[in-house]
């Protein structure tokens, strides 16, 4: 039960039960054969999802500070992170540390000296550059975090940013008040963007944000570097192309070949996910062998609640109920908590009807985009997806009450 209690503590579980089934992450790591890819790839899972980060920054910290780094120390130091690390004797440390030190990010036995050259190469971030992260302020960082992720435009109104910000990280809130002076403001004063004056109307306080060199350095491509190595994905320029034009791409099959129609919706797929805020884990059809008819993608949230999304595309409509029994039962194998249909044209009444069936029956939650919701860009698909949740709670709400009447008569 330790060993359980521990997979399912370092996200190496699906589920949150008694089941024994492997997340993806478990998978992934069950096929690695090489000893130190295995311990890399759980360690760079380790340094951006499980505060990994945070334990190298409070060793540099502390070791700028000239103070001896123990494990009492680095635990006192996440404590004023507000990261709970097992109590003042920091009991969630040495196991952390020993992984990260089987990856390479820790040097000699035992020993906190860190391996800069590790952190870059599983991160993207040199411990500088990381001590410098970390040490922004948590809207400051889902800001930047927004803005590299950001392709609608070039030099967005900075609460357009907030707001798919807000949209990638729900535990996250910027307070209006503050935001231009506390945000944008003071990112702006530290290099990491432009912050120029917007014309009159909505959002104007806070003017339009161009990310700089700094920004692109540490931020972005580092991130669209990530992105790239997990998807392999082909078209690194899709990734910057703005949604709209993507979906004029595979809509446009008297002048695309097929080829290109896949690749774009691919791209479709991919900001789809980065803009809601979930990670990609891998994909199950591609785009180029299906002659661009469908994408299917499988991502997950770190946020909470987890979710493991399963994402079917199309750039066809979504007519009939045929697809969504399909995708259900690949739910079933897959164990995935969300199913998202994303069609380059409209959805139709019969699909929705036989995912509002599913819903009532089981705990999956079925959403749709179309075509008008990926051609407004970041704020539509959110916009979307919010649509899309509350009609989700609004089944489950209903299946409910019919089952609290049912055992009271």
């Amino acid at each position: 039960m330790n060993a359980f209690l521990s997979m399912r503590h370092y996200g190496l579980l699906a589920t949150d039960d008694n089941e024994y089934g492997l997340s993806s992450l478990g998978e992934d790591l069950l096929k690695t054969e090489d000893e130190q890819a295995f311990y890399e790839r759980l360690g760079q899972h380790i340094l951006l999802n499980l505060h990994g980060l945070q334990v190298v920054e409070a060793v540099h910290s502390l070791q700028a500070g000239g103070v001896k780094v123990t494990v009492a120390a680095v635990a006192q130091e996440l404590t004023t992170l507000g990261i709970d690390s097992g109590g003042d004797s920091g009991e969630n440390i040495n196991p952390l540390r020993l992984l990260l030190e089987r990856a390479g990010v820790f040097t000699g036995k035992g020993q906190w000296t860190i391996n800069a050259a590790v952190v870059k190469k599983l991160t993207g971030a040199s411990t500088g550059e990381i001590v410098e992260i970390v040490g922004l302020s948590k809207p400051q960082q889902a800001f930047l975090r927004a803005l590299a992720t950001y392709t609608d435009e070039e030099s967005p109104v900075a609460s357009k940013v907030r707001s798919l910000a807000e949209g990638q990280a729900p535990g996250v809130r910027f307070d209006t008040k503050t935001f231009a002076e506390r945000v944008v403001k003071s990112l702006a004063e530290n290099g990491w963007l432009v912050n120029e004056k917007a014309t009159a109307g909505r959002g104007a306080k806070s003017g339009r944000v161009t990310p700089t060199k700094k920004f692109r350095e540490i931020i972005s491509e580092p991130l669209m570097k990530a992105v790239l190595e997990q998807t392999h994905f082909p078209d690194p320029v899709s990734l910057r192309r703005p949604l709209s034009e993507l979906l004029a791409v595979v809509n446009d099959a008297k002048n695309e070949t097929n080829h290109a129609r896949g690749l774009a919706l691919e791209g479709v797929c991919i900001q789809v996910i980065r803009i809601i805020g979930a990670r990609f884990l891998g994909w199950r059809v591609r785009g180029d062998e299906t002659a661009g008819a469908e994408v299917d993608l499988v991502a997950e949230t770190s946020n909470d609640p987890y979710l493991l999304i399963q994402l079917q595309s199309k750039a066809s409509a979504i007519d009939g109920r045929k697809i969504i029994d399909r995708e259900v039962g690949v739910a079933q194998s897959l164990k995935s908590n969300v199913i998202l249909f994303v069609s380059a044209k409209k959805v139709g009444e019969a699909a929705r009807r036989a995912a509002d069936v599913y819903m009532q029956e089981t705990s999956l939650a079925v959403l749709f985009l179309n075509e008008t919701d990926l051609r407004g860009g970041a704020a539509a698909v959110l916009a979307g997806i919010a649509r899309e949740w509350d009609h989700v709670r609004l089944i489950k709400a209903k299946r409910g009450q019919e089952r609290a009447r049912a055992l009271t008569e």
